[in-house]
């Protein structure tokens, strides 16, 4: 697996999003794989955001004896951080079963590249020679390393007027990529790539990652609703093993 020298762009990353979740909702096997996936991380996600918007709201109070322009920013730094607390919680919900349960995501994966792609399926049919504890220690530093630069947006979305504005972006690109990564921990797993191989696989295909992350992380965001699929996120990233990283390595 090459991480030279390869094209990476957000529509490519896109398209292989769609054509993932083609692929995950047309297999039985992955929809029983990730039901039990999804109730470990809904209840997760849902403690995660109200803690994080919690803590916002307490951080920003809000009273009748402040001046206008005070109160409007305020009430701005509630919502921008509130959006970014939707954003990041799902993420680090996700973290917490991959480093708690990480057997939950490689089945669904597995699932999913058996039907993206038999034939490699069975290739990496076999047990992780990364070891468990390498990859748990750098499932652990992926998420202190999204958790330090959540907190960093946190701390811009803070600044009146101009936060708000940067910071859910910001923070929506960098969870998109972030998310794409630890979807792709299973198959990192199974190939023995480390932590900063990994690393490097993940900036030459970072559009590529990105595009794959956006849409997800969107629907992730929505309350209640969005945890519920990273069953089939993590199902569909099979396309990004198969048509990207594997097929990049063989040229």
């Amino acid at each position: 697996m090459s991480p030279a020298a390869v094209s990476s762009s957000v529509p490519r990353g896109f398209q292989l999003a769609v054509r993932g979740l083609q692929l995950a909702l047309a297999s039985a096997e992955v929809r029983r794989a990730y039901a039990r996936l999804a109730v470990v991380l809904v209840v997760l996600a849902v403690l995660l955001t109200a803690a994080l918007g919690g803590l916002l709201w307490w951080m920003v109070p809000v009273d009748g004896d402040m001046s206008w322009t005070t109160w409007l920013g305020r009430w701005a730094l509630r919502i921008g951080g509130g959006l970014l607390a939707l954003v990041a919680a799902p993420m680090l919900a996700y973290f917490t079963v991959s480093i708690g349960f990480p057997i939950l995501a490689d089945g669904v994966f597995m699932a999913g590249l058996r039907a993206t792609d038999p034939a490699l399926a069975a290739r990496l049919e076999r047990p992780a020679e990364l070891g468990f504890v390498k990859a748990t220690l750098g499932s652990i530093r992926r998420a202190l390393y999204f958790l330090g630069v959540t907190l960093a947006l946190f701390a811009l979305t803070l600044v009146p007027f101009v936060g708000p504005v940067l910071g859910p972006p910001l923070q929506l690109w960098y969870a998109a990529r972030t998310f794409t990564w630890e979807l792709l921990d299973p198959y990192f797993e199974r190939v023995g790539s480390d932590y900063s191989h990994q690393r490097t696989v993940v900036r030459a295909h970072r559009a590529t990652l990105a595009g794959f992350g956006l849409p997800w992380v969107a629907v992730m965001a929505l309350p209640f609703v969005g945890p519920l699929l990273f069953g089939l996120a993590q199902a569909a990233v099979a396309t990004v093993v198969a048509d990207e990283l594997e097929a990049r390595a063989a040229r």
